[in-house]
């Protein structure tokens, strides 16, 4: 009987009893005697025990059953043998449903115990090595996972990537084309087609350096005082031809002040022109897109909404997914590489802030950014 790392603890109110298993069990890592059931309740340390030997009939107004019962909902890992001078079939069955793991008739040799602690202690290792398979078993589930997801993304990334970058590619070299024939008519038209292709594939290229920088980032560096307010005026002012090109109203609400934050300004200002931008892309000709900047005692919020197509229910967890999801639904219809919320839920978790959304009553989206007042550069946690 190898019981050298077995903790046992024995409720048993017989001197005679109690003397023998102290004998028997004079290797093992520990063990305890109690002789009454609130000795037992006060003092059994359960979560360090192994094998608790338990009699039916001990004094101090709980059974040795009931017992049972306690110690399996207060410490599932330690297993109980029941010893009792009354070895009946209903005694039995009554401690195998209250999560006795054996049954021992008093008296017992040190042979007949030494044989149910060995299967004890075989069905403990048995079960350890289940959990740790288990548990395994898990983490490989968790990784392939992983693997689908980051299949999943490279897939998409393939797919938007390659569409909006041979879409403007085409622009310009079917232009460049034309623009070789000296009596082209229309050449201002077609000059004008090449530029907006060059834009665009200009457009798609910062968005993926600027996904990718704030990838690679650890935390804000060049932390300074941001006034999130002025921040969204000079953003309006920077994106109000886009938005007239696409029939879009911009607006700003009056703030009341308070409105800085300490963080890195260039990334705060390229979190909001993305917020704007996306509520300029995905709206409607003759729509509205509204900033709102909000002061308080600890945090600043900017929220954009749009009087666009809105978001299904079931996408709006995925916001930030770079790529996928968002992209699937918006970008085929509007183009895009559907990364401009996955820098914002970037910039914004760098900065240890929030970001939100919610679909507006009759139409739209508002997107709400949260950040704190102070403290926002400290993390030093990877983005994301």
């Amino acid at each position: 009987m190898n019981i050298k790392d077995i903790s046992i603890i024995v409720v048993e109110d017989d001197e005679g009893m109690v003397g023998f298993l102290e004998r028997a069990f004079k290797g093992a890592r520990s063990f305890a005697s109690y002789r009454s059931a609130p000795g037992f309740l006060a003092g059994a340390e359960l979560g360090r025990c192994d094998i608790v030997f338990m009699d039916i009939n001990i004094p101090g107004g709980q059974n040795g059953l009931e017992l049972t019962k306690h110690v399996k909902m207060v410490a599932p890992q330690c297993d109980v043998i029941i010893m009792t001078g009354d070895a009946t079939l209903d005694n039995a069955l009554e401690a195998m449903k209250a999560g006795a793991y054996d049954f021992l008739r008093k008296p017992f040799s040190f042979d007949y115990l030494e044989s149910a602690v060995d299967r004890c202690v075989e069905k403990r290792g048995i079960s350890s090595e289940l959990k740790m398979l288990k548990a395994a078993q898990e983490e490989l589930s968790a990784a392939y996972s992983q693997l689908k997801s980051s299949e999943r993304v490279k897939e998409a990334f393939m797919a938007v990537v390659g569409h909006e970058l041979r879409t403007p590619l085409a622009k310009i070299l079917a232009g460049a084309e034309l623009l070789r024939f000296d009596d082209l008519e229309h050449r201002g038209e077609v000059l004008d087609g090449v530029l907006a292709g060059a834009r665009e594939l200009h457009e798609s290229i910062e968005s993926l350096i600027l996904y990718a920088d704030s990838r690679k980032e650890l935390a804000p560096r060049n932390c300074a005082d941001v006034d999130l307010a002025e921040a969204a005026r000079a953003v309006l002012a920077e994106l109000a031809k886009k938005a007239e090109e696409a029939g879009v109203s911009l607006s700003m609400r009056p703030d009341g002040g308070g409105t800085v934050v300490h963080g890195e300004p260039a990334w705060l200002r390229n979190a909001i022109k993305r917020l704007v931008l996306n509520a300029v892309t995905f709206n409607k000709r003759g729509g509205s897109a509204e900033v709102s900047v909000e002061g308080g005692a600890d945090t600043v919020s900017v929220t954009v909404s749009d009087s666009g197509i809105g978001i299904p229910k079931e996408l709006i967890s995925g916001l930030g997914t770079p790529f996928y999801q968002v992209a699937d639904y918006m970008t085929r219809t509007v183009g895009g590489l559907g990364l401009g919320l996955a820098i914002v839920k970037q910039v914004v978790e760098a900065h240890n802030g929030q970001m939100s959304a919610k679909n507006l009553p009759g139409g739209g989206t508002a997107f709400t950014v949260t950040l704190k007042k102070t403290g926002a550069c400290a993390r030093a946690a990877k983005p994301g």
